[in-house]
């Protein structure tokens, strides 16, 4: 699991830590596509309620894909729209809401070494993407920039 805080809120990503190759092709006989979701859950560890525009975080972020051994990075925000209706979460202290990230094999950026490599898998939010038009004023008190990284080690045994 890893883990952030931003301004009272506990943000974390769990899922699986490793992979072997074969569970990440969709025409191999051992793909398991629902082994490759990971759960983000923000949780309010303040003493006050925040309202958040939840719906924008959890369908509008980016994954970000980097392979720390070669600097290469590739950057996915191909993710279905947020509702343009300006709807906000209240989220009660010691109160939890969770999304589902989905990882998707990076083929781009793979480069084996002794049949594994280690990728950091990451959930992106920036403040600046939050379409601020379609919310009134006020109407949220918590929409902070986070990056929460996983580290995931896929192993070829072909």
């Amino acid at each position: 699991m890893s883990e952030i805080i931003v301004e009272g809120i506990r943000l974390s990503m769990e899922g699986a830590n490793s992979f072997p190759l074969a569970v990440m092709h969709p025409d191999s006989p051992d793909y398991d596509r629902a082994s490759q979701f990971f759960t983000v859950s923000l949780t309010n560890l303040s003493d006050r309620r925040k309202t958040l525009p939840f719906d924008e975080l959890s369908r509008n972020y980016s994954r970000v894909y980097r392979n720390p051994a070669t600097g290469e990075e590739l950057f996915d925000n191909e993710i279905p729209p947020p509702k343009d209706d300006g709807s906000v979460e209240k989220l009660a202290p010691g109160s939890t809401k969770t999304f589902i990230v989905v990882f998707e094999y990076p083929e781009e950026i793979v480069k084996f070494e002794n049949g594994k490599v280690t990728l950091q898998f990451c959930a992106k939010w920036e403040d600046s993407w939050l379409r601020k038009a379609a919310y009134k004023p006020g109407a949220y008190d918590w929409n902070e920039s986070f990056e929460l990284c996983h580290e995931i080690i896929i192993t070829d045994d072909s």
